[in-house]
């Protein structure tokens, strides 16, 4: 299948080298792509065409030039604290993707993934589980309703216009060097200073639903082939809720000399209900978090 990803950072270059491993063509669109990255995660050179998704003559052009019978889009700002202001946010998160989906329109693209997020979920007692249809709401931050207003958009959108759309709520992401935002810096930031032999500080949430990147990419590799789909939008978790305590466990089985201590914490999350992508995309994750973390930091030994 040929696919073109907007976004080729963490979550982009895992999906491309999971799609790649399927035998699937894949192509980038991306502004700030750092090849070398890509290389790194795929042990390839996949085809990258330079481009801004606000920028909708240049996704035309890219779409037309790959005959893409998928779009991944995750190219976004992540995370309220690399959203400036609120107009640059809502553009870039908000306008572009409606441009995604535009270009999705007019190229004929069958099927489009979106890339949601948990954060869209209301505030909820860390006891319960979010499922699909938990209530949602933006809580006054850009970033979390940009994301919800994607959905609503989208869904309409494509009602209109006639194309598969699946849109997949991601957990806390962490993986190799190139976490952009969210609950995973904070675990990338402590392995970093572990590594380094410095002491390591979590600004991290109390409890949180985290998720290894290759794991997360294997989830949308699935929301790509798996037809038919029987749900436009699926939770991407790790399964399990994951405490401040279990971070430090790990990190301290890890790096038994670790210095660690705690920065500021945020208010416990709930944990995410993936059993609707157990049942309809065969989605099982299989990396527990010191397992993660391992894997990661033998990615980072291997540079």
């Amino acid at each position: 299948m040929r696919v073109l990803i907007t976004g080729a950072g963490l979550i982009g270059s895992h999906v491309a080298a999971e799609l790649s491993s399927r035998g699937d063509e894949v192509t980038f669109f991306d502004v700030v792509a750092k090849p070398d990255y890509i290389r790194h995660v795929t042990g390839k050179d996949l085809p990258l065409i330079r481009g801004d998704i606000c920028d909708l003559a240049a996704l035309m052009d890219a779409f037309l030039t790959v005959k893409p019978e998928c779009v991944i889009h995750l190219a976004a700002s992540v995370g309220e604290s690399n959203i400036p202001n609120v107009y640059g946010g809502f553009q870039v998160n908000l306008v572009a993707t409606l441009n995604v989906a535009e270009a999705v329109r007019l190229a004929g693209v069958r099927r489009l993934v979106h890339a949601s997020t948990q954060a869209v979920y209301q505030d909820a007692d860390p006891g319960e589980l979010l499922r699909e249809d938990s209530p949602v709401d933006g809580r006054g931050r850009v970033y979390n309703a940009s994301k919800l207003a994607c959905e609503h958009v989208l869904r309409t959108f494509a009602a209109k216009q006639a194309f598969e759309l699946v849109m997949l709520r991601f957990a806390g992401v962490y993986g190799y060097r190139a976490v952009a935002g969210g609950p995973g810096v904070a675990v990338q930031e402590a392995v970093w200073a572990a590594m380094a032999g410095e002491e390591a500080v979590l600004n991290a949430y109390e409890t949180v639903d985290f998720v290894y990147v290759k794991d997360l990419a294997d989830g949308i590799a699935r929301a790509v082939h798996t037809a038919p789909l029987s749900h436009d939008v699926y939770n991407l978790g790790s399964g399990a809720l994951t405490t401040l305590e279990d971070v430090e466990a790990a990190l301290h089985a890890i790096f038994p000399d670790i210095r660690l201590r705690r920065g500021t914490l945020t208010p416990k999350r709930p944990q995410m209900d993936i059993s609707r992508a157990r049942d309809e995309l065969g989605y099982a994750p299989e990396y527990k978090l010191e397992a993660g973390l391992r894997d990661y930091i033998a990615e980072l030994n291997r540079e």
